[in-house]
């Protein structure tokens, strides 16, 4: 039976080649397997293993067929070492007549369609791994660590990364495959920017991604929201901000586009200039509304050009995913506004936004942080370190998290090293990088009074600049600018943080 066995496999141990092939081949495709196995029974995998066995055991397969078939080769061409190799009809005629030739031709044949079938498998499982969310976060750590934490906090924690990054079509996925190769080595040798540049300037178009999800013809009329905030005083006094925001979009009574999204209007098409890499200094701006097109200049412009762009989703939002908490400030009073810090506590808020700023070992920080909690409160308010223990331990751990989510020392990522554009609370730009009302029509134009608070300035002739508008009103109306008891319905006061 296994001299029978034997005779239908060839000579794999010929030669060293043939064997060194066999040996790999056999190993990788017994070790893909594995994985698939583990695959299918875990609902985790970890992302080094799955990397493994859908990336490299698949190579290493590959290249120990190469082996076995170049085994094989060198071994029949050594038997007709002082012979004449026989022509290709020849050789036809000998497997069909011989039974042992036979048998190996079908042992090869059942054999290519295993490996075919493995093959396929394993590129399959690749390709859908390289496109889950733990390849692109998990596998190169110590890189993308910072965006994946702040990405499993957002708004789109279930958005898989590549309907963001590289959307549908066969180019955009081949285009992000060879940029993926890039990073793969600059991440292996250690030669990349710290921290990561943003933003992406070749990133696909919002219109082509953020789109499928967000209607824009579905984004209208206004939101209330609420922020509360606290001062550094000894209750740890909360105020509160209301305002309306115009979110806009078309109005059903009009057909019009209005409020934020005017600027994702069908008939409109704005252009700019970036002069830095960053899109915080705005040059030329084109505004293209219904065919007639108008071009603002700035009062001062200086240097060259970095990008020309349309203006699109990610000017405004363009943190949607990869959200940091941008000041201690604002991440003490999220904290405070959630009951995650008591403000019970004297002088916590202080006390916090004093310690997150200090700079320390972000795994240490919890620990740290809780102990000068107790040291504070048992030295100045012992009363109140022995009633409220268990609330000081509690903030030290919540101001270690937020620290760790926020600080990364070693990509050089701290406090607002990525601002957000949408707005203006925690920036210095958003909105105002355009709406600064120093970026002025190229053609004066005499405007009616109704049209002077859209941003219209009187010279001194009596004409008038037309500019792109600073008016506060465009965005939002202020119901309240933090106040301690707001003149607004209690129940609105309960919407939330914002």
């Amino acid at each position: 039976m296994l001299n029978r066995l034997l005779a239908v496999v060839p000579r794999l141990w010929a030669n060293w080649i043939a064997l060194l092939g066999t040996t790999l081949a056999t190993i990788a495709g017994n070790g893909i397997l594995i994985v698939v196995v583990v695959d299918i029974v875990s609902s985790d995998v970890n992302p080094y293993m799955a990397s493994f066995g859908y990336l490299v055991l698949p190579m290493l397969f590959l290249v120990g067929l190469a082996l076995v078939a170049l085994g094989l080769r060198r071994e029949s061409r050594r038997r007709r070492v002082g012979g004449v190799e026989t022509p290709f009809g020849r050789a036809y005629t000998t497997v069909m007549q011989d039974p042992a030739s036979r048998r190996r031709v079908l042992f090869f044949g059942f054999a290519t369609v295993i490996n075919l079938t493995l093959i396929s498998v394993a590129a399959f499982k690749g390709v859908t791994y390289m496109e889950s969310t733990e390849f692109c976060g998990q596998l190169c750590h110590s890189v993308m660590k910072p965006e994946y934490t702040a990405y499993k906090r957002s708004p789109h924690a279930h958005v898989a990364c590549v309907d963001c990054h590289i959307g549908e079509g066969a180019d955009w996925f081949v285009r992000s495959k060879l940029s993926g190769l890039r990073q793969v080595w600059a991440t292996f040798t250690g030669n990349f920017s710290r921290p990561i540049p943003t933003p992406i300037h070749h990133l696909r178009p919002a219109r082509e991604t953020c789109q499928h999800c967000h209607w824009p013809a579905q984004l209208h009329g206004s939101r209330l929201r609420v922020h509360h905030s606290y001062k550094n005083d000894l209750k740890n006094s909360q105020v509160t901000s209301v305002v309306r925001l115009n979110v806009g979009g078309i109005n059903r009574r009009t057909g019009r586009y209005e409020g934020i999204h005017w600027h994702v209007a069908p008939d409109v098409r704005i252009e700019y200039e970036a002069m830095d890499g960053k899109r915080k200094v705005i040059g030329k701006v084109t505004k293209t509304e219904k065919g007639k097109t108008t071009v603002y200049l700035p009062s001062k412009r200086t240097g060259q050009v970095a990008e020309r762009r349309v203006m699109d989703c990610v000017d405004c939002h363009n943190r949607p995913t990869h959200i940091y908490d941008g000041s201690p400030e604002g991440a003490v009073d999220r904290s405070l506004s959630l009951g995650k810090l008591d403000p019970a506590l004297p002088f916590l808020r202080r006390q916090a936004v004093a310690l997150l700023r200090k700079n320390v070992v972000p795994e240490q920080a919890a620990g740290r942080f809780s102990r000068e909690l107790r040291k504070y409160y048992g030295e100045h308010y012992p009363e109140v370190a022995r009633a409220r223990k268990q609330s000081i331990d509690k903030a030290g751990l919540e101001l270690g998290w937020i620290y760790r989510r926020n600080i990364y020392p070693e990509l050089k990522i701290g406090w607002n090293t990525y601002p957000s554009h949408l707005g203006h609370r925690q920036t210095t730009v958003g909105c105002f990088r355009c709406h600064d009302d120093e970026h002025v029509a190229q053609r004066a134009q005499r405007r009616s009074p109704a049209r002077e608070r859209s941003g219209a300035r009187n010279t001194s002739q009596g004409a008038s600049k037309e500019t792109i508008p600073q008016d506060c009103d465009l965005c939002h109306e202020v119901m309240a600018e933090e106040e301690a008891r707001p003149d607004v319905p209690p129940g609105i006061l309960r919407l939330g943080h914002m």
